[in-house]
């Protein structure tokens, strides 16, 4: 019985040592498979991740969010773009809008900076409080 203790002990530690995820042993009267439980170590490893993830997030971008329910515009009239990706834009810049029944609600900056990101496509539905765009806002 010892002797099996032993093999196991020696199993397991192979297992670790090598790092893989299951190990087999057989003999004529004996056979033993020991299988490593993979779903703590994805655990840690996304635990890690979300955490350098959240360290890494630069501070100076800001959000720019839907204050209506509607569809979101980026394009005058004419077919020409209001923004565009790269773009600077000052506090109080008209930067889009929501038309909501026909009605249509300019979307004016609060912040002045370039623009990172436009994460809705032109006349794409939006609600209230959904992110509309992302800018890199001028440090003070």
């Amino acid at each position: 019985m010892d002797k099996d203790r032993d093999l196991i002990d020696e199993l397991i530690r192979i297992l670790s040592e090598k790092e893989l995820s299951e190990i087999n042993f057989e003999e004529k009267e004996f056979k033993i498979k020991i299988k490593k439980d993979l779903v703590e170590e994805v655990k840690e490893e996304i635990t890690e991740t979300e955490i350098v993830e959240e360290i890494k997030e630069d501070v100076n971008i800001k959000d720019i969010k839907s204050a209506n329910i509607g569809k979101f515009y980026f394009y005058d009239k004419d077919g020409k773009a209001i923004i565009s990706i790269g773009q600077s834009i000052k506090a109080g810049q008209t930067i889009g809008y929501i038309s909501t029944v026909g009605i249509k609600t300019p979307i004016k900056s609060k912040i002045a900076g370039t623009i990172e990101d436009i994460l809705l496509k032109n006349g794409e539905a939006t609600d209230y409080g959904k992110i509309l765009i992302r800018v890199r806002q001028i440090a003070d």
